[in-house]
């Protein structure tokens, strides 16, 4: 596989190639997984092309991603295009959709192209399909409609809105994976060891767009080795009157010292909303609850 990092309006792929599959591919869901099998069934010699930053998120800074930029492409080499290119967002928005069409025909070298149905490009987001389809012929483009799961049309915004709504189960449904997360473990104030769940305080390698807070089933690992455990998104307003988020995670039956490591959480099921307790009694009595909810499941 061929990686173009950066890809501008004076770049050139080396490689002939039979098909082309474009989109922002935000949080790679299921729909998206869905128009690169597409790509896939007319030629294996195909190409992704994507942008260097998510446009949605490129101009709304409190949006954050799905995924971060090295999980995004393990998945993309793991769906072994002949060419993965990243355009210069800043750069090619600014271009007319003509001049974006040319850069698909003359840089990008693409002859058929497997798009879907919604795609805008050009500067102000002028161009659209019909553009695309009368540069490169009906015959040559293919459009994926809406790619639904339980009636309902998979989106990047759905998957943000569930995240919201706690709904895990159905957010991981529409991604097609387990929601993930992955920090490095840092000291606490350490109220869960005085509480008797010693907890693992995540520094997130990536900003990504948490889910609710509140607490959840999860499986990390851990220098290559898999565990269960509780996850706590929020604010710990029982132990902290801070209102920092905090990320943490309680490992079952492990009790070693990983500070400096690097955990990888992969988010299961949504247990409960984070509540402030009267007192830390009444919190431990939840947080056992919780442990034999997930144990349990």
């Amino acid at each position: 596989m061929n990686t173009y990092l950066n890809f501008g309006q004076n770049d050139v792929i080396e490689s002939d190639i039979d098909v082309t599959c474009i989109g922002a591919f935000d949080g790679l869901h299921k729909g998206h997984l869905e128009l690169i099998n597409k790509t896939k069934q007319i030629s294996n010699n195909y190409q992704i092309v994507t942008f260097n930053e998510i446009p949605k998120i490129y101009f709304n800074n409190a949006l954050k991603p799905l995924l971060d930029n090295k999980k995004r492409n393990n998945l993309f080499e793991n769906l072994k295009p002949t060419n993965l290119i990243y355009l210069k967002f800043d750069e090619i928005n600014e271009l007319s959709s003509d001049d974006f069409i040319k850069i698909l025909s003359l840089n990008l070298k693409t002859k058929k192209i497997v798009v879907g149905k919604d795609f805008k490009f050009g500067k102000n987001r002028t161009g659209d399909v019909n553009n695309i389809i009368s540069f490169f012929g009906k015959e040559n483009v293919s459009l994926l409609t809406d790619y639904l799961i339980d009636n309902e049309k998979v989106s990047s915004t759905k998957v943000r809105n569930y995240l919201d709504s706690g709904n895990i189960e159905k957010a991981n449904k529409f991604l097609g994976r387990k929601y993930e997360l992955s920090g490095k473990v840092i000291k606490g104030l350490e109220m869960g060891s005085k509480l008797g769940f010693p907890t693992a305080n995540l520094k997130l390698n990536y900003e990504l767009y948490l889910p609710k807070f509140g607490v959840y089933g999860i499986s990390c690992k851990l220098n290559n080795k898999s565990y269960e455990g509780i996850l706590n998104i929020g604010i710990t307003p029982t132990v902290t009157d801070r209102k920092k988020i905090k990320v943490e995670v309680h490992i079952f039956d492990f009790d070693k010292n990983i500070y400096g490591e690097n955990l990888e959480v992969q988010i299961n099921q949504f247990i409960r909303e984070e509540i402030k307790f009267n007192s830390t009694v009444d919190l431990v009595k939840q947080i056992n609850i919780d442990i034999s909810t997930v144990k349990n499941k």
